[in-house]
């Protein structure tokens, strides 16, 4: 092999590793909410009608991440804990995060920066509805701020599951040549389900 494709190679396989420790990390930090609480929606039990519900059950969800995440750090509002800006893994559309109100971010000891909405208020207590949401950089700030890259998304049910999506939304939404506004957001359940990253273009 060439020297670029071992580089490539071995981004690939840091990447991939990173990817699969988020998972892992926030899988036993949402059980463990989960067994203090009952689910997402008894942790913060904001109806999300309300306004600033969803900022509040956010800020009270990461509270309780950091009982169990001991590394994890909440971001000050002007610290730039994420880059101002992404795009999807096709390159066709730009995602500011920060101009939503209603997150809350934070920093694991690995320089993994995070967001996350918590949409699971007691008028929504469905446990099989994904109204939690978890987006994720593996380096932070840095570049390249690509969905699909160094930029991963999970969404989670109310009682505290991971999703791991299926075929036809990693089609959707891990296509080097699709348009979904959020094209890059399965990635990461492609990762976890085939450990590479060799997505789609079709």
């Amino acid at each position: 092999m060439t020297l670029p494709t071992v580089i490539a190679k071995y981004k690939e396989k840091q990447t991939v590793t990173a990817v699969k420790v988020a998972y892992s990390t926030f899988s036993q930090a949402f059980m463990q909410i989960i067994n203090d609480y009952g689910s997402f929606a008894m942790l913060a039990p904001n109806h999300i009608a309300q306004n600033n519900a969803y900022k509040e059950n956010a800020d009270v969800t990461i509270q309780a991440l950091k009982k169990y995440i001991k590394t994890l750090r909440t971001c000050d509002e002007h610290s730039n804990c994420m880059a101002a800006s992404y795009k999807t893994l096709d390159g066709s559309r730009t995602h500011n995060w920060e101009q939503f109100t209603n997150l809350q971010t934070g920093i694991l000891a690995n320089g993994t920066t995070f967001w996350i909405l918590n949409g699971c208020g007691m008028d929504v207590e469905d446990p099989t509805r994904a109204t939690v949401q978890i987006g994720f950089d593996i380096n932070g700030a840095k570049k390249p701020n690509i969905m699909g890259e160094d930029f991963f998304h999970f969404s989670v049910y109310c009682n505290g599951k991971i999703v791991i999506t299926k075929d036809e939304d990693i089609t959707l939404r891990c296509n080097k040549n699709g348009s979904d506004r959020y094209n890059g957001y399965s990635c990461s359940s492609y990762i976890i389900q085939n450990g590479n990253m060799n997505y789609l273009r079709e």
